[in-house]
């Protein structure tokens, strides 16, 4: 079929240029914890924490409803210039906003005096993901560029801690270059956008921006909980568990934000089409989410299994010797994390594809309260165990609603 071409061929070229865009986080991961030592780089992932949930304000969920919007389009450059125009003076602006803010906060919560100059420093990753025109390269299905782009800035991270961090001392560097490495990447991004997409600035009223913004309240809210959502464990590790058992964690929580990252391919290539393909019947809509994820599945099932076979030489290559003889106890979480996300995957486009705002936020909020009612409790008698298994139950509620939600919608058919 068409989309299955155009899907492969999306997946195919991000698959191969970002395989090693997901490779340097593990790469990383044992050559800071050699150089700056586990303290040091738990404080390291407790900024670039904090960090997202600057990206997920200043971000405003654009990089959704911008990808829908210029998927929509389909090829209208003045629409295209003006979703994109928009988007940037509304970004730019609450970047101003979220660093006065997190200034203000980092002078104002005393436990982050001692990691003052860490976190605003590394406002930088903050700066290179949201200036990134995510939304223009998804939705007019060039993530070719996009690859190319985030190879490039995590290029960039692995050769300046490979040569300049050496030990705790160049603790504050570490996020300087990561953010250094995005902003580099976001600039290329835009000349790219600016020279071979041939685009070029318009003038827009403060009040058209602003109704544009306020459109997308809902979304931001939705992108909002999510980050919150994402990011609660390790807040909360932070709160109950020991320096060792945080340290476990932390490793634990980035090999399960490197699989989730990997789905991204999958939306990344999907989510334009989808969003067109909602319009259509239900018919073609069940017909292409069928061949997508039927297909995907398989891969799914190969990559738990290569987990559960070889999850130990996994840790080995992400931690060094003081956690290796406790981690083992905790790697089942991976192979229902990858099952439980790819669950999750058709539900969540599927909602923001119909563009039913509300229920998009409605759907991250059950998974958020159900990790805060649970994880405090959990951890409190479970420990490690009783935040992963906080974090696979707040994924299946939030498997519930949404299928609940897309139960209603379909109950009759939509398009004939």
């Amino acid at each position: 079929m068409k989309w299955d071409r155009l899907i492969i061929k999306s997946i195919g070229a991000l698959g191969v240029l970002q395989m090693t865009n997901y490779l340097v986080p593990i790469l990383v991961i044992p050559i800071l914890l050699s150089r700056v030592g586990l303290e040091s780089y738990g404080m390291i992932v407790l900024a670039q924490g904090i960090m997202n949930f600057a990206v997920a304000i200043a971000d405003f969920g654009f990089n959704l409803t911008g990808t829908r919007l210029i998927s929509l389009a389909q090829g209208d450059l003045v629409l295209e210039r003006s979703v994109t125009q928009k988007i940037l003076v509304i970004k730019v602006f609450l970047l101003l906003v979220t660093f006065i803010g997190l200034t203000f906060l980092v002078k104002i919560v005393s436990q982050w005096h001692s990691y003052e100059y860490l976190i605003l420093i590394s406002y930088l990753i903050v700066i290179g993901n949201v200036l990134m025109p995510v939304w223009y390269f998804q939705g007019v299905q060039k993530m070719i560029w996009l690859a190319l782009l985030n190879f490039l800035s995590r290029m960039f991270y692995l050769g300046a801690v490979l040569f300049f961090i050496k030990s705790s001392d160049d603790l504050l560097w570490v996020n300087f270059y990561n953010g250094l490495g995005w902003c580099v990447a976001s600039f290329f991004g835009w000349v790219v956008l600016i020279i071979k997409m041939k685009f070029r600035f318009d003038k827009h009223s403060i009040n058209t921006i602003f109704v544009f913004w306020h459109q997308n309240v809902p979304i931001f809210l939705s992108e909002g909980v999510t980050t919150f959502y994402r990011n609660i464990g390790v807040v909360i590790a932070g709160f109950f568990l020991s320096a060792p058992l945080m340290g476990i964690f932390v490793i634990i929580d980035r090999i399960m934000m490197l699989i989730a990252n990997s789905y991204t391919l999958v939306y990344r290539a999907i989510f334009p089409m989808l969003c067109n393909l909602v319009k259509e019947s239900d018919r073609i809509l069940k017909d292409f989410l069928f061949s997508m994820f039927s297909k995907l599945l398989v891969l799914v099932l190969l990559g738990m299994a290569s987990v559960i076979f070889f999850g130990r030489p996994l840790i080995e290559m992400l931690s060094d010797e003081i956690v290796l003889t406790d981690i083992d106890s905790y790697l089942w979480i991976l192979p229902v994390f990858i099952f439980i996300l790819f669950c999750n995957l058709p539900i969540s486009l599927l909602i923001i594809a119909l563009d039913k705002k509300k229920a998009y936020f409605n759907y991250h909020l059950i998974g958020l309260i159900t990790a805060l009612v649970l994880f405090p409790l959990l951890v409190s008698f479970l420990k490690i165990n009783g935040l992963l298994i906080g974090i696979v139950v707040a994924e299946f509620s939030m498997i519930l609603f949404g299928g609940a939600v897309l139960r209603r919608i379909y109950r009759k058919p939509v398009n004939s």
